[in-house]
């Protein structure tokens, strides 16, 4: 596998390269010196100078410098040096001349190359011995070899190189980490798949994009099975490990610190960040110059916090200190920090918390409690629920339940979630924590034990007992999400009717239900400002327990953008939000963006990139635990595996999905799915008969935008005209993506040809290519009809020209790309069927015909594009998708 292999792809170097070839081919300049700090890969950028020089017809060379090597005049070039030694043929017998050794050795290469300039790789440059350098400078002033080296960061560059570099004949290149963009790139290239977002998150905060020690957390990973792939996606399922080799990089660094400069790494390691003006009364100022100088630490200029330079070595020396060691330093700065502060300072609480965890001890309860309050502020939920863990169980109040069992729920530990909140709800408390704990079990019962029932039952009961009118209101709020992620939109929106939204947080929790509600009836631009209200509210009301993360008003608002057509605006949004949200690792957030982003791809034509996305969202899913969403994601994931004609994937993500608990939010949705893979599977019929029941559920539960799509494909796979309940849909809705829906409908009713290209015309607007493709199609088909044959050729390569940004798109509306030819819907479902190598006997047997029907349809298709088998239809229909 590639991911075994010692070389990774160099990724994010294309400047250096193209500098790299400038300078060669200029024939002014002597050569380049790559300057980065260790691990950013100027080793590897050299050897693929060397690789471009030798594929343009360069020879090449490859010296590297060491310290061993470096105690041997001339050792680490031996294999350049001419054989006559440097003896002098007009001096004293014997006597060695350095000049003759250096232009003999100019002349060996020179008649050893036949004139072309040698491209000489000198790694670690500042580690040769200084003849060596000096015969490479000779070299490359006589212009007889160009010089690529290598300098370390903080490591001397040698003078003569120097020296060239300032008089303009060596080209420098300062090699720095790569972006989170170019990690991603790397990794997936490396791992021959994308990377999860939040893993990738996390990969590139550690590594800071150092590409040395990315391979050795990635190769750990893969050892340790920390890394998984699932369904072509690769996952962090445990914390990345320490390896032996990641130990000996910043050993590297580090090892030869004196014991005071060592004591500060071993700290900040351990406690960053710490103020300066305690690290100037433990160690000599210069000891701390020495640390920054040296690049192993930082200095914040705002507040003179000392932090590590690199997440690396400070992961790397926890690992390595030995027990009782960090545990003296932790709980001495736990005490230093106690006498200091306040005892009710939260971040000092936080910090004095987890450190005499750390240390082994037990910290005060009230410390713990607070220290918890402050890692929920930040969405640290496993640091949350370890702290109150801590806390004894007699001495926690129904808060502290609150907090832990939201912690658990976000965690994935859902039934002990319920477990602990319901004791919670026992437990003596004001009506604001009654009020929370009821919220957070049902939104636990919903969305982690896939109980909507109950969740329901929840909140009826939280009502009997919690009588204040705000309190009420919240409680009728939270029904409503139960409604709208049930299924009921039509019902969360009746239900939302009856209350005002008072407070802010009511107000927060009623968007979160209405705006998706909103969106799936119909009303999206209404949806799309109640979910951006609902947004800017959730800023201003700051962190609260129990109601989701703020960033499902952006889900909101990216579902709304792609009912109504957004496509482009939908997929902007729902990637900068799943950036956000990955760094912070939110589980249902980082799932939906993924999920919608599947959605937006698919509406769009982009299957395969579809596929990825519903892929990420189904392992996020598995890892943490939420069957409804997982639901969600392989319903996705099979609807894009049958749309690319994969039969065999459509039919495992939809078994998986199946061993789930149910889950109806956009239940008629996940329809698609089962209506595309039995059409995958060459059964026509069953997909009509479900595209059919799933609207009709639809129609009866308020979901018009899903009902106009599932219509919409059943016109689409079938020819069946369900133009007259498009029209109705459209009327009601305020989404050009219905609208363009419908006018498809009326325009494949009446084949009118130019209606037909408007509709495609419509759909590219939007985005929706593949759709667009196939109305572009049909059009050809209908000039085709009427006889115009220039329109119908100019249609056809338009469609054919929408095809090719469709990744591989495989539906029954392509089949008319294969060349304008008039097929009815009936013959183009039996022309599938046909291609696939069924017999007459069998296509008859799933759509419910004769075989001389069948056999009589086929021939006329035989006639239309003009072929005379099963093989030809085969090769049309491949030439066309």
């Amino acid at each position: 596998m590639a991911i075994t292999l010692q070389r990774w792809p160099i990724v994010g170097r294309r400047p250096e390269l193209e500098m790299f070839e400038q300078a060669l081919g200029s024939g002014e300049l002597t050569g380049i010196v790559i300057h980065g700090r260790a691990g950013t890969g100027k080793t590897r950028l050299a050897d693929e100078c060397r690789e471009q020089a030798a594929a343009s017809g360069h020879p090449t060379e490859r010296v590297a410098g060491s310290r061993t090597a470096a105690l041997l005049p001339l050792g680490a070039v031996a294999p350049l040096l001419s054989g006559g030694l440097g003896l002098s043929g007009s001096g004293p017998e014997g006597q060695f001349s350095t000049l003759t050794l250096f232009e003999q050795t100019r002349q060996a290469l020179h008649a050893r190359h036949h004139g072309s300039r040698l491209v000489i790789v000198a790694d670690d440059v500042a580690l040769l011995d200084a003849a060596s350098v000096a015969l490479l400078g000779y070299l490359a002033v006589q212009g007889t070899v160009f010089l690529v080296a290598t300098v370390r960061t903080g490591e001397p560059v040698p003078d003569l190189l120097a020296d060239l570099w300032r008089d303009g004949r060596m080209a420098r290149v300062d090699l720095r980490d790569l972006s989170r963009t170019q990690v991603d790139t790397l990794l997936h290239l490396a791992l021959g798949g994308p990377i999860e977002a939040g893993a990738g998150h996390e990969l590139w905060e550690i590594t800071r994009g150092n590409p040395l020690y990315i391979r050795e957390l990635v190769l750990g990973a893969l050892e340790s099975g920390a890394l998984v792939e699932r369904s072509g996606v690769w996952h962090l399922e445990d914390r990345l490990p320490d390896t032996s080799r990641l130990l000996d990089l910043v050993e590297q660094r580090i090892g030869g610190l004196p014991e005071q400069a060592r004591s500060v790494i071993e700290l900040l390691a351990l406690c960053e960040p710490v103020e300066l003006s305690y690290l100037e009364t433990t160690v000599p100022t210069e000891v701390l110059e020495s640390l920054e100088r040296a690049g192993l630490v930082t200095i914040a200029v705002t507040d003179d916090q000392v932090s590590l330079a690199h997440p690396m070595h400070g992961k790397v020396v926890r690992a390595a200190m030995p027990r009782l060691r960090s545990r003296s330093v932790l709980l001495a700065q736990a005490s230093r920090l106690e006498s200091r502060y306040q005892p009710r300072h939260p971040a000092a609480a936080l910090r004095i918390a987890t450190w005499r965890l750390d240390a082994g001890g037990k910290p005060d309860p009230d410390i713990l409690l607070r220290g918890a309050h402050l890692a929920r502020h930040a969405h640290d939920f496993r640091v949350v629920r370890r702290l109150i863990e801590a806390v004894p169980a007699d001495q926690l109040d129904a808060a502290g339940a609150l907090l832990l069992g939201e912690a658990l729920y976000e965690l994935g530990a859902f039934e002990a979630a319920d477990r602990v909140l319901a004791h919670g709800q026992r437990l003596a408390g004001d009506d604001q924590v009654a009020l929370r704990l009821a919220i957070m079990r049902g939104k636990n019962a919903q969305w982690g034990l896939c109980r909507p029932e109950a969740a329901r039952d929840i909140n009826a009961a939280a009502r009997k007992v919690i009588v204040s009118p705000a309190a009420t209101e919240e409680l009728i709020a939270d029904e409503a999400c139960v409604l709208t992620f049930s299924g009921h939109p039509d019902q969360a929106l009746a239900v939302l009717s009856g209350i005002a939204g008072g407070s802010v947080r009511t107000r927060v929790v009623r968007a979160i239900a209405a705006a998706p509600a909103l969106a799936l009836t119909g009303q999206t631009a209404e949806a799309l400002t109640v979910a951006e209200l609902g947004y800017a509210e959730h800023a201003a009301l700051g962190t609260e327990l129990a109601i989701a993360h703020p960033a499902m008003h952006l889900v909101n608002q990216v579902f709304a953008l792609t009912e109504a057509g957004r496509l482009a605006e939908a997929e902007q949004l729902a990637l900068a939000g799943a950036d956000i949200v990955a760094a912070n690792r939110v589980p249902v957030a980082q799932i939906f963006f993924a999920v919608n982003l599947g959605r937006v791809a698919t509406l769009q034509g982009r299957l395969a990139t579809a596929r990825r996305y519903y892929a990420e969202a189904a392992g996020l899913a598995q890892a943490s635990r939420f069957a409804g969403p997982l639901r969600l994601a392989l319903s996705g994931l099979a609807l894009a595996c049958a749309m690319l004609g994969d039969p065999v994937a459509a039919r495992r993500a939809l078994t998986e999905r199946e061993s789930q608990p149910p889950f109806c939010f956009r239940g008629p949705e996940q329809e698609l799915a089962d209506a595309w893979a039995e059409l995958v599977m060459r059964r026509p019929a069953d997909a009509a008969s479900t595209f059919r029941a799933a609207a009709g559920i639809a129609a009866t539960t308020g979901h018009l935008t899903v009902e106009s799509w599932l219509l919409h494909d059943l016109l689409r796979v079938t020819g069946q005209d369900v133009s007259a309940r498009l029209d109705e849909i459209a009327a009601a809705c305020d989404s050009p993506l219905v609208t363009a829906r419908a006018r498809h409908a009326r325009a494949a009713r009446t084949q009118d040809a130019g209606e037909l290209a408007a509709a495609a015309a419509d759909f590219e607007a939007l985005g929706a290519m593949l759709l667009a493709a196939e109305a572009c199609a049909g059009a050809a088909e209908a000039y085709t009809r009427a006889g115009d044959r220039r329109a119908a050729a100019q249609a056809m390569r338009r469609a054919s020209l929408l095809v090719a940004v469709c990744e591989g798109a495989a539906t029954p509306g392509l089949v008319h790309t294969a060349g304008a030819v008039p097929l009815s819907g009936r013959e183009r479902e039996i022309v599938m069927l046909a291609a696939s190598g069924l017999a007459s006997k069998d296509i008859a047997g799933r759509l419910y015909l004769s075989v001389r029907t069948v056999n009589n349809h086929l021939q006329h298709a035989y006639a239309k594009l003009g072929v005379s088998s099963r093989a030809g239809l085969a090769e049309v229909l491949r030439s066309g998708s």
